[in-house]
């Protein structure tokens, strides 16, 4: 067992950890790129809100590695929360010695960190989804990883409900974001991130995010330091330009085929005038401009926002994964 520090991890480190996930993501999700060692070292340098993992253990056998854990601990809000990430190598999963050497290792730093709520994710059916299983750890909530496969858009259809969504919104207008966000439009993209407070959470024990001007900083500058190309729409009313709605869309130059969908949201105030399907429809039109290369287009929604799912089978999603999330006590 080894700790590694995330924020100083070599390319070598990397590389090797990165040939144990794809081990792993090729029996869990074959339906997923490669996993690609440069992606790995900066999103753990990183993350999404420019905080490095605050704990890395490495499992190895004869010198290679055969398992990882990283536990995150949110630092904007949620101080009790600790999320984990639990990987180990098919070859390595005859019994739960080497995954629970981990959890041990993982255990005892959210211990010592004061952090008392464990949550963890894997895929639905899969060695992981058994392991938590086995061990104690309930799943809190369901969701589906749904696909736009590009060559397959009704490009027409698309068109057609872009223009029923603008019929919906005649006083707001779509325009993009830029990045870093303008000084002018800061406090209405901090709205936009809290309004995702909204989204259901299902049986998660969670605080709401909190959403400051510092971490909408922090969070824009870990997107550029890990090299993502981000697309960003909002959606302001015209009589006072005020925010009503917004999406973003994230692209890593070292897989351009595969794009991924982050957050969508409305304002409470805003709902009702199909804000949702007009970003999202907008997106895509541009996404061809932008990003031709683009062959699938991935997002994740809960099985209970139904809102969402619906706007995404209008679009033309279809489902490519399930999974779901657990939670424990664990102090």
């Amino acid at each position: 067992m080894q700790r590694l520090d995330a924020a100083t991890l070599t390319d070598a480190a990397a590389a090797a950890l990165a040939t144990v996930a794809g081990a792993a993501s090729a029996v869990d999700s074959p339906h997923m790129p490669p996993v690609q060692a440069r992606q790995l070292r900066l999103r753990w340098r990183h993350g999404w809100e420019g905080f490095p993992v605050d704990f890395l253990l490495v499992a190895s056998r004869d010198q290679t590695p055969v398992g990882y854990v990283t536990v995150g601990f949110p630092h904007w809000d949620n101080p009790l929360v600790a999320e984990l990430d639990l990987v180990v190598h098919p070859g390595a999963r005859e019994d739960d010695d080497v995954a629970d050497a981990l959890m041990q290792g993982a255990v005892d730093a959210c211990r010592a960190a004061g952090r008392t709520k464990g949550i963890a994710d894997c895929w639905q059916g899969s060695w992981l989804a058994g392991y938590w299983e086995r061990h104690g750890w309930p799943v809190a909530s369901r969701a589906a990883q749904r696909r736009i496969v590009v060559a397959h858009l009704d490009r027409d259809g698309i068109a057609r409900l872009l223009a029923r969504a603008e019929d919906a919104s005649p006083d707001h207008d779509v325009q993009v974001l830029a990045l870093p966000t303008p000084p002018a439009v800061v406090e209405g993209v901090l709205e936009v991130h809290r309004a995702m407070n909204d989204a259901p959470l299902d049986d998660l024990a969670v605080d709401d995010e909190e959403w400051s001007v510092a971490r909408l900083t922090a969070s824009e500058s870990a997107l550029q330091d890990r090299g993502l190309r981000v697309h960003r729409l909002i959606a302001r009313r015209r009589q006072d330009q005020v925010i009503g709605g917004w999406t973003q869309v994230v692209v890593d130059p070292q897989q351009p085929a595969f794009g991924y969908q982050e957050d969508t949201s409305v304002i409470g105030a805003h709902r009702g005038h199909r804000l949702g399907l007009r970003l999202k429809t907008s997106m895509l039109q541009r996404l061809a401009e932008v990003e031709p290369q683009l062959e699938t287009i991935d997002t994740w929604n809960a099985d209970s926002n139904t809102h969402m799912i619906r706007v995404n089978e209008q679009l033309g999603c279809v489902v490519v994964g399930r999974g779901h999330m657990v939670q424990r006590e664990i102090g």
